[in-house]
């Protein structure tokens, strides 16, 4: 009880004291689209936080991070596979009504892939041996989406995620590319 009241009291002392609300946290499920290979990847997480450094009547410009946690099995029996992707983003919001309870966005930015292949050994008494192997990809990408505000301070968000990401061919020395796309949506805070 002692932990809701406190967080009510700092829910309520930035709702008072906060004239322009420049930053925002957003909590939401990844849905992965197609992800260019047979895994089924499904989403875990999603969590973003928003910083506006541009505040004009019309429209907003700030800058955002975000992270994605999916899984999935592999093909091969034993393994498992999970991705955690960073998103460095540029945006700008414009408002679609005269309330401003609707925004839209639209951002361009940089994300990092970093997968995770774990492979189990079994014998028959339980598992053996359990490797992980990790690697990283980058590339860009551009989402577009929007918020409506519930309350003054909380909101509902969706967006769709395109991401560009560049491998090193392991045959020829050059980069391949393959592309990813994510529907986000969830709910986010202002203050």
């Amino acid at each position: 009880m002692k932990r809701i009241l406190i967080l009510l009291s700092i829910i309520s002392f930035t709702a008072t004291f906060s004239q322009k609300k420049n930053f925002s946290l957003e909590i939401g499920y990844p849905l992965e689209l197609s992800d260019g290979n047979p895994t089924g990847l499904s989403g875990v997480i999603n969590s973003k936080i928003k910083y506006r450094f541009w505040d004009a009547e019309s429209f907003r410009i700030g800058t955002s991070y975000s992270i994605d946690l999916l899984t999935g099995d592999l093909i091969f029996q034993n393994e498992k596979e999970s991705f955690i992707s960073h998103h460095f983003n540029l945006f700008g919001e414009v408002p679609l009504n005269s309330t401003k309870k609707l925004l839209s966005s639209l951002g361009v930015g940089y994300s990092v892939h970093s997968y995770f292949i774990t492979t189990n050994i079994y014998s028959e008494s339980g598992p053996v041996i359990s490797e992980t192997e990790k690697s990283n990809v980058g590339g860009f990408n551009i989402n577009f989406g929007g918020t409506y505000d519930i309350f003054k301070n909380f909101f509902v968000q969706g967006n769709f995620q395109f991401i560009r990401l560049y491998v090193e061919s392991f045959i020829i020395e050059e980069k391949n590319g393959f592309n990813t796309n994510r529907l986000k949506f969830g709910v986010g805070y202002r203050f």
